[in-house]
């Protein structure tokens, strides 16, 4: 598991993000659908179609499950990036509630992008390193941040 500390901004997810992954031969046709995530994307795709996807914030490391919202967040990340230039908006929300519960309020805006590739960020997100979770610092969000983002 890669060790962060305290982050004091979220540039890294980006860059991260635009790096090639391995690609995946997927051989079931079982779709995961989280119960509980932090962060959900919203894409408005060219086509008149409107997606939700959700962030997977449990990664399983030596036997154990732990909280990795850092991770989760880079992955939706990653999604925009593989989706650019078939939407014309993507914005990924974050809730504060504790339970985190996929039917919950998504209403604090973490990055939003537009159909020209325009990228802009919130600059109250940073994550915290608690035990073996990395959690988004959802207090520093609550006090410096706007729940839009201008």
């Amino acid at each position: 598991m890669k060790q962060i500390g305290e982050l004091t901004d979220f540039r890294q997810i980006f860059i991260d993000a635009a790096q090639p992954v391995r690609e995946y031969n997927k051989t079931t046709e079982t779709k995961y659908n989280p119960q509980t995530a932090r962060f959900k994307l919203v894409c408005w795709f060219k086509n008149g179609k409107t997606r939700y996807f959700y962030s997977f914030d449990n990664k399983h490391y030596n036997g154990g499950v732990h909280l990795d919202e850092y991770e989760s967040l880079m992955k939706l990340c990653r999604l925009v990036n593989k989706c650019k230039g078939e939407y014309k908006n993507a914005i990924i929300y974050a809730t504060f509630e504790d339970n985190k519960l996929t039917t919950g309020q998504y209403n604090f805006e973490v990055a939003k992008w537009d159909m020209y590739g325009n990228l802009r960020t919130n600059k109250s997100v940073n994550f915290l390193t608690t035990q073996k979770n990395v959690l988004l610092n959802i207090k520093n969000c609550k006090l410096y941040g706007n729940e839009k983002i201008k």
